[in-house]
Parts: C-alpha cells; structure tokens; sequence
C-alpha cells in the first residue's frame, strides 16, 4: 500500500509541489494505513510532511465527507477497469446501480 500511494505522490508530483500546503486527512482507522499515508507522504514530500493536530467535529465531518466522496471516485476507477470485484457490487449494487444512485449524487455535489 505505501509503495502504490508514493508512486502516485512521485507520478504527480511536480502537482503536489505548487502547492504550498497538502493537508492529509484521516481518522486513524486503521494502523496500517495510517502508516502507509504518513509513511508514504514523509518519503515522497517531505521529512517535516506531517503535522497532527485535534480537531473539531466540523473539521472531523469534513474529513468524513473527503473519504466518502473519494471512495466513490475510487470506485468508479474500479468499475471502469473491472476491478470492482464481489465486495464491490454488494455494497453498491453493480456498475449499473453504482452509476445511476451513488456516483450521480457525488458528482452533482463537485465544484465547477
């Protein structure tokens, strides 16, 4: 998992530098990939990379609302590559159901 999110950090990575702050959300879930994003934002970004911090639970919903919306983008990655598999289509109930039900209702909320 660390190899693939710094290859992504490494393919765009001239992107990631104009900016002058990337802020890494994530609620600590799961150990392991806590480790992979911090690990993987410090190796291919920088040493001083991370910073934690609390947060509020507006800041918290925020968050919550990224991972959602970028599960759903993932997802659609998946189902264009017909890498979905069964977990998948149980959740979201096939590319038809995930297209027309969840991935329509995230991407009417983007910002132009």
């Amino acid at each position: 998992m660390r190899r693939d999110i710094s290859s992504l950090f490494f393919d765009n990575l001239e992107f990631f530098q104009s900016f002058e702050h990337v802020k890494l959300y994530y609620d600590n879930g799961q150990e392991i990939v806590k480790r992979a994003l911090y690990d993987s934002v410090e190796f291919a970004l920088s040493k001083q990379a991370i910073e934690k911090k609390r947060t509020t639970m507006t800041e918290y919903r925020l968050a919550q609302v990224v991972d959602y919306l970028c599960t759903i983008e993932l997802a659609a990655v998946k189902y264009a590559a017909k890498e979905n598999g069964r977990t998948y289509d149980k959740f979201f109930g096939g590319i038809g159901t995930f297209k027309k039900n969840w991935l329509k209702q995230a991407r009417r909320k983007l910002l132009s």
